[in-house]
């Protein structure tokens, strides 16, 4: 990944599309789209190495290897759920973005409950030995 060229990208999509909005609104829209979407398949090599890396940091570490599985989804439901409410905002639709993200805050406070329910096992057993 070559973050010039994924500014380059936007730049010209920008652009492109705030051209586009004062001719073809809906287009604009589309451009602006399209050009999310590229910038992010831009980062798919960068996001498979960063995978990597964190699973040889479980490895190492000796971490429960579903934990480090719940972290890697909660992070990639925020980032899903950002982008679409981002999408959605630039479409005009606020309302509807909110309501993603919120939906994609309750998906993570559920899958977080093992995590957090192992940590207060944690907390209860180092309580009881004292």
């Amino acid at each position: 990944m070559d973050i010039f060229q994924i500014i380059a990208v936007a730049l010209v999509g920008a652009l492109l599309s705030i051209t586009l909005k004062s001719y073809r609104p809906e287009l604009a829209a589309i451009v602006g789209i399209a050009t999310g979407i590229l910038v992010i398949f831009m980062t798919v090599d960068s996001i498979a190495a960063l995978f990597s890396a964190f699973e040889e940091i479980v490895e190492k570490s000796g971490i429960d290897a579903r934990y480090f599985k719940l972290v890697v989804k909660i992070i990639g439901i925020a980032y899903i759920s950002q982008f679409a409410g981002e999408l959605l905002k630039d479409c005009g639709e606020g309302a509807i973005a909110l309501k993603v993200e919120f939906a994609g805050k309750l998906c993570i406070m559920l899958l977080a409950l093992p995590i957090i329910s192992g940590f207060l096992d944690i907390v209860i057993k180092t309580l009881a030995d004292f």
